[in-house]
This record gives C-alpha cells, sequence and structure tokens, in this order.
C-alpha cells in the first residue's frame, strides 16, 4: 500500500492541474497548487480539523469566507506564497497540512481552497476521501458535473459547479493502479468557476 501511495504522489501531484491552470513549471504558470520538485514524504501528514470538507465552505476549520490573514492563524505560518499577476492569482500552500489556498490578486477574496496527497482522514460530507476511486466519487456524489481534460499532465479536473466541489483525478489509462484515482479536493463559491487554462476536452 505505501507503494502505491508513493506512486499516486509522484505521478499524481507531480503533474497536477489543481484547478485547472497549467501544470507546474516556470513556463506554465500557477494552477493553484504548488509548483514543487518532487514531493517529498510527509505531505498531509497533518490534518486540519476534524479534516471534513464541505463543498461550498469548508475543509476543517478553513472557510471560503476568512480572509487570508485568518487563514493563516489557523493554519499557521509555515507557508509558501507564490503570486501569478498573469493569472491574477495569488497561492499559498502547507505541505505538511497537504493545503493550498487560491486568492484572488483583485479582490483577495479566496478563489479556491484544496487538500492533496495521500491522507484518507481528509473526506467529503459523504464519505469521499483522497485516493479513492472516480467510481466512489460519482457513486457518492453523483455525475452533475464538469469535465476537463488535461491529456498533456495526465490529470482529469471534476467541478460540481452547483455545490463549489470539485475533484483532481490522475488519468493514465496505462497505469490500472493510480488511473481515476483522487489527488486532490477542493471547495468554491457554487456557481460557475471557470479554469485558469482552457483544457483539451
Amino acid at each position: 500500500m505505501r507503494r502505491f501511495r508513493d506512486l499516486l504522489v509522484l505521478v499524481g501531484i507531480g503533474a497536477l492541474v489543481m484547478t485547472g491552470a497549467p501544470a507546474p513549471s516556470a513556463a506554465a504558470g500557477p494552477n493553484e497548487g504548488p509548483a514543487w520538485d518532487v514531493p517529498g514524504p510527509g505531505i498531509g501528514g497533518t490534518v486540519l480539523g476534524d479534516g471534513l470538507i464541505v463543498p461550498g465552505d469548508r475543509i476543517g476549520p478553513v472557510r471560503l469566507t476568512m480572509a487570508i490573514d485568518e487563514i493563516i492563524a489557523t493554519v499557521g505560518r509555515q507557508f509558501r506564497r507564490d503570486v501569478f499577476p498573469q493569472e491574477g492569482i495569488i497561492l499559498y500552500e502547507w505541505r505538511s497540512e497537504g493545503l493550498w489556498v487560491s486568492q484572488t490578486i483583485a479582490s483577495r477574496a479566496i478563489r479556491v481552497i484544496s487538500v492533496f496527497g495521500t491522507s484518507d482522514r481528509y473526506r467529503t460530507e459523504k464519505g469521499v476521501s483522497l485516493l479513492e476511486t472516480r467510481a466512489r466519487m460519482e457513486a457518492a456524489h453523483g455525475r452533475d458535473y464538469r469535465e476537463y481534460r488535461y491529456p498533456a499532465d495526465r490529470i482529469t479536473l471534476i467541478r460540481y459547479h452547483a455545490v463549489g466541489l470539485q475533484f483532481g483525478l490522475v488519468n493514465q489509462p496505462s497505469n490500472a493502479a493510480i488511473h481515476h484515482r483522487i489527488f486532490q479536493i477542493g471547495i468554491f463559491k457554487p456557481g460557475d468557476l471557470p479554469p485558469l487554462r482552457r483544457p483539451s476536452n
């Protein structure tokens, strides 16, 4: 199981498209996820609060209605901050907690809050956690979603716009062990939230 988790982290998170923007690289720009090198151990090892993901509302104690200063006070001051002026976002990353927060530059509003990694202690209110399958996601949350595919990044982004919930899935059919596994779960204000980069549907 540990080998499976390590493989999922390297392939899924390493090729990340967190909220529909480019995969992390200097050329690609932001993805509302980290611009990492190879992820190390302990990602998401410290789960925030109850770990509950409530669509359109909160992940543990971190809420969409909070100001970034409130989130920092809640999560901690050990974070990475990246500014992407062209896309109009600021990205905050807490690696040990497995948390990303995307903030708009213009309004300073929180755009997306996401968890990532391999901890099954983060879970939606319907019981879906990181590392579970697309089939499990659909059984719990239904099929009333929009799908954004990024073949070059081996990522599929699923957004339930009506409730403000998203899932990042590994899209690698050649590897059945990780194909359609969840490596990221995020929340946003319910309604249309277009990706920052046009997908290849």
